[in-house]
């Protein structure tokens, strides 16, 4: 009965054969052979197949920008956030697809059949070494190289996913601890010499050293798009706030009637006249009565604009508001308190902020992804569930102090809170009975529906959205750079 080695059906090559010579191979030296014991190939060969798999769908994801299956962000587990930061490729090309030609290349030599014999008479080349086992000990430092270099930049990205971009991505992961068990499966093996081993992990070393240096000098991607309107004579010659005088064209966005009868009770709780405030409690409380009172309502203060989508007009001490009504440069934002895009978004924003100073305001208009108060939202995230009702807050303390807005609205974003320690947080700033009042009337309630509306005319679809007198940009703004130059390009004359 011929002996064969069956250990497994592809080991050393394709197809086993029989083993004429077993003792010759048991004797030869470790160092200059090709073969794996059947555990070891077989781990390498399904880690490698399972980071190609995930590497090759990623890459398809990121060509495509289409999005990744069970992974829409959110949380910490985000794919579309990490994929969409300056880590995500390398020269402009996404990182999965030198990691497809990485394992592609170990799976090539896992499976290729090994060369056997020698055409030199006796069997050694002219320098007096075996041309198989050279090839076989180049087919090692090959599977080697590759195997250290796929552990190298799992430990790269998953640093970089948890210490700086703090967001993960599972298929990611899987592709990453794929790569470490391909590196640590060869390391425990080590078949080859401790001088080649010393060659293989130098050259891994310096791969991954090359793709650092790449990526942290590459720009920062641009991560949001652009979306330019046709100049009509609504902006022509306008800069971010304008005069009453000024774009008579423009179609003025009116604030909810609620937010009139608001400022007109404020203005009589201050003017200490408790008949009137008596009266117009009455008319908040019951909307449709004014159409039958006799409780006059003055429109709201109109002495400063701010023109967006190409004709749209928002007096800028009617709206929620960080910074001056009469700031120079005004920024209208659309967002989500619990929209990670538009964290990243607020915190590029917040940057711009400490460069502008007082020049700069910015108009918040949250647009809850929550379909429980945003009707184009079909099917709400389980993490966007406070979302509606932590716009409410904000609103409500606006409309209690506008002093204390703005730390509340950097608040929001910066401590991500849920809504109860938020409604806490709120009392501990502002008037915490009125507080309660605004939040029992429709105020809150209105303005989301009216921020609703506007996000309508300006397409819907994603958010954050920053809205500018001819351009609205979509998207994460991801750097404060980016931003000062979205302001600069849009707002600066």
């Amino acid at each position: 009965m011929s002996s064969v080695d069956m250990r497994h059906p592809f080991h050393d090559g394709f197809f086993a054969r029989p083993n004429t010579n077993r003792t010759s191979r048991v004797n030869a030296s470790r160092a200059e052979s090709s073969s794996l014991p059947p555990a070891v190939w077989w781990t390498m060969f399904v880690a490698s197949g399972i980071a190609l798999a995930t590497s090759t769908y990623l890459a398809w994801s990121s060509l495509t920008s289409s999005p990744v299956a069970g992974c829409s962000g959110g949380s910490l587990f985000d794919c579309s956030h990490v994929l969409h930061t300056r880590w995500s490729s390398v020269l402009s090309v996404p990182v999965s697809i030198p990691a497809i030609a990485t394992h592609l290349t170990l799976i090539t030599l896992l499976l290729i059949r090994p060369v056997s014999g020698s055409r030199h008479p006796a069997g050694q080349d002219s320098k007096g070494h075996h041309p198989a086992s050279l090839y076989r000990r180049l087919r090692m430092t090959g599977i080697g190289l590759a195997s250290l270099a796929a552990g190298a930049a799992a430990i790269w990205f998953i640093g970089l996913q948890i210490f700086v971009i703090q967001h993960l991505c599972p298929y990611c992961l899987v592709a990453h601890t794929a790569g470490l068990t391909l590196a640590a499966v060869f390391l425990w093996q080590h078949p080859v010499s401790r001088q080649a081993m010393t060659g293989i992990g130098s050259a891994a070393v310096v791969s991954l050293a090359v793709l650092a240096t790449l990526q942290i000098r590459a720009d920062e991607p641009q991560t949001f798009e652009v979306i330019q309107y046709p100049q009509s004579s609504a902006v022509q010659g306008s800069t971010s706030t304008v005069t009453d005088a000024d774009n008579d064209d423009a179609t003025l966005f009116q604030p909810p009637a609620s937010a009139q009868l608001q400022t007109s009770l404020d203005n009589m709780n201050q003017r200490w006249n408790p008949q009137q405030v008596i009266r117009l409690s009455s008319v908040f409380m019951n909307p449709s009565s004014i159409l039958v009172s006799e409780v006059q309502v003055d429109s709201p203060s109109e002495k400063s604009s701010v023109v967006i989508l190409g004709g749209v007009k928002l007096a800028t001490d009617s709206w929620p508001l960080v910074g001056d009504p009469n700031a120079e440069l005004v920024v209208v934002e659309m967002f989500d308190y619990t929209c990670p895009h538009c964290q990243r978004t607020h915190a590029s924003l917040k940057g711009a902020e400490q460069k502008y100073g007082d020049r700069l305001a910015v108009i918040t208009l949250p647009v809850p992804l929550d379909g429980k108060c945003n009707p184009t939202v079909r099917s709400t995230n389980p993490a966007h569930a406070d979302a509606c009702d932590l716009a409410k807050l904000s609103i409500a303390v606006w409309a209690t102090d506008r002093e204390q807005f703005g730390e509340f609205h950097h608040y929001l974003f910066d401590s991500k809170p849920g809504y109860a320690q938020a409604l806490g947080k709120a009392k501990t700033m502002v008037d915490s009975q009125k507080l309660d009042a605004v939040l029992r009337g429709p105020l809150p309630s209105d303005y989301v529906q009216r921020h609703v509306q506007l996000y309508q005319k300006a397409g819907s679809g994603q958010i954050p959205k920053l809205l500018f007198p001819r351009t609205t940009a979509v998207g994460a703004v991801e750097s404060t750079d980016a931003m000062i130059r979205l302001i600069e390009q849009n707002l600066v004359r």
